[in-house]
């Protein structure tokens, strides 16, 4: 079961929209559930000699051989959930304990499938919202298809649904059987630019739901192996899994099934929702509503939603990161955790509010970061330009410079707001000084900083903060902790005082 905090943590992703929905097969209506019945049909139907007929990959690579036809069982399952989906309206998705409906609901810009079916794209439209289908071009075929542009920005009135493994309007497109699996394992190997930037963008930059996979499943040992390289990278953030234990094992067997992924997904800090699709559904949508009743209230004077729990007794601190992939790669997550790690033990830790990071920054996502978490101290972690500019990332994940008369005006905006401003970023001491006519204080770096200075930098200065010492303390922590490390950057961060500016 999920505990309280795992529940408070994902309805506060999902708020942000920083939350990704994974549909596994056991997420499929019982109207469209074509993968738990054809298995065992083909496998009377030709002869299938083993006795895991229950394993669709390994019996539609039976039939395929067997029949010498490739695309044979592609085109039976997609001929099926043609004609399954006939019986599909829209009334279907009002039921509450219907996944593709309680999702839909959600402010989410991305959905992620593994199953061949469209029931999240029909869920979507019966939100009144216009969402866009793409697939995974894994092969050769699907390459020649023209793409969705590569600068759709996807919202939550416009999503994104991202066919992974293939959808039942094209048949090619269908990873099914255990050769087709394997080759797209390869594709994804050999070209880390099969997933567009928007999809690579949620694995690593938002709490995953995985929904309705099963541990011997072909597509959830798939997706572990995706999963597995971008979780690394993915700054430590919480995933939950809705998992269902095969239904041809013992209790006993059942039981050490679920220790086994618990243990598993522990070091990818995916914490396991041991139910059907229906309940977690259920207590979604009860918890998804009751979460928007109690956060939020009407400021009836201004018209404006605005959180009960009001936290100007702490300091709000917002971590914003940009790692662009056209620049050399940074240890951000690194960087956080240790943020994260040194507040936590902090003395003082109850005066400080760590905001959920902002990954991946757009020019758009800093505004309204700033607007929705309204912190004091704001932490840039990333890239720099030697004429002060700070990278942050377009829609395809590269590079975006932002001048430093910008990034000032934008800060302006927040004068009355933030304290403080961290540029943890090579030569960020010209965006510093522009920033400082308006906060009173900032630090920046006066020439190129390695990964290490950097992250120790950060270090020292958490840890002064989170013993109660001041900016300016912390400021000189910080600088003594990259000493201590037997880095020669010391010197490389600056503090510049609004008065100084």
């Amino acid at each position: 079961m999920l505990e309280e905090k795992d529940w408070d943590i994902l309805l506060k992703r999902i708020k942000n929209g920083k939350c990704t929905p994974f549909l596994g097969s056991g997420a499929c209506s019982e109207k469209i559930s074509v993968i738990s019945q054809i298995a065992n049909e083909w496998a009377e139907e030709y002869d299938y000699p083993m006795e895991d007929s229950y394993n669709l990959a390994r019996v539609a690579q039976f039939v395929a051989v067997t029949e010498e036809d490739e695309m044979l069982p592609r085109d039976e399952i997609c001929n099926r959930i043609t004609e399954l989906s006939k019986e599909v309206t829209p009334k279907y998705f009002e039921t509450p304990d219907e996944i593709h409906g309680v999702l839909a609901d959600l402010p989410l810009s991305v959905y992620i499938t593994t199953t061949y079916d469209d029931l999240m794209v029909q869920a979507l439209k019966s939100r009144g919202k216009t969402p866009i289908q793409e697939i995974c071009r894994w092969n050769e075929y699907l390459i020649q298809r023209k793409p969705t542009p590569s600068d759709f920005d996807p919202t939550p009135e416009k999503p994104l649904v991202y066919h992974l493994h293939g959808c039942y309007k094209i048949p090619e497109s269908l990873v099914l059987t255990e050769d087709n699996y394997l080759d797209f394992l390869v594709s994804i190997s050999k070209d880390q630019n099969l997933l567009p930037p928007r999809i690579q963008e949620a694995f690593t930059g938002s709490s995953l739901l995985l929904i309705g996979y099963k541990v011997t499943d072909w597509d959830f040992r798939v997706l572990c192996r995706i999963l597995d390289e971008y979780l690394e990278i993915s700054m430590g953030r919480k995933h939950i899994s809705v998992q269902l234990v095969p239904g041809n094992v013992s209790e006993t067997h059942e039981e050490k099934a679920q220790k086994y992924l618990d243990r598993y997904f522990e070091y990818l800090h995916i914490q396991v929702y041991w139910h059907d699709c229906c309940e977690f559904a259920k207590e979604l949508k009860t918890r998804w509503e009751a979460f928007n009743r109690d956060i939020t209230r009407i400021d009836t004077e201004n018209r404006r939603p605005f959180p009960i729990k009001e936290k100007a007794d702490k300091v709000s601190i917002l971590f914003l990161a940009a790692d662009p992939t056209n620049e050399s790669r940074l240890r951000l997550g690194e960087e956080f955790r240790e943020i994260q790690e040194k507040l936590k033990l902090a003395k003082f830790r109850d005066r400080f509010t760590l905001e959920l990071p902002q990954l991946s920054v757009r020019p758009s996502d800093i505004s309204q970061a700033l607007l929705d978490t309204q912190p004091q101290i704001v932490h840039f972690s990333g890239h720099g330009t030697p004429t002060g500019a700070l990278c942050f990332e377009d829609l395809t994940g590269k590079a975006h410079p932002i001048d430093p008369d910008a990034l000032a005006a934008l800060f302006e905006q927040f004068s009355g707001q933030v304290n403080c401003v961290v540029l943890n970023a090579c030569y960020a001491e010209i965006q510093a000084k522009a920033i400082a006519k308006h906060i009173k204080y900032v630090i920046g770096m006066n020439q190129a900083i390695g990964d290490k200075a950097a992250i120790a930098f950060a270090i020292g200065f958490y840890q002064a903060l989170g013993g109660g010492r001041s900016i300016e303390d912390a400021y000189r922590f910080g600088c003594i902790q990259i000493q201590l490390h037997g880095i020669p950057e010391y010197l490389t961060p600056v503090l510049i005082k609004k008065d100084q500016s």
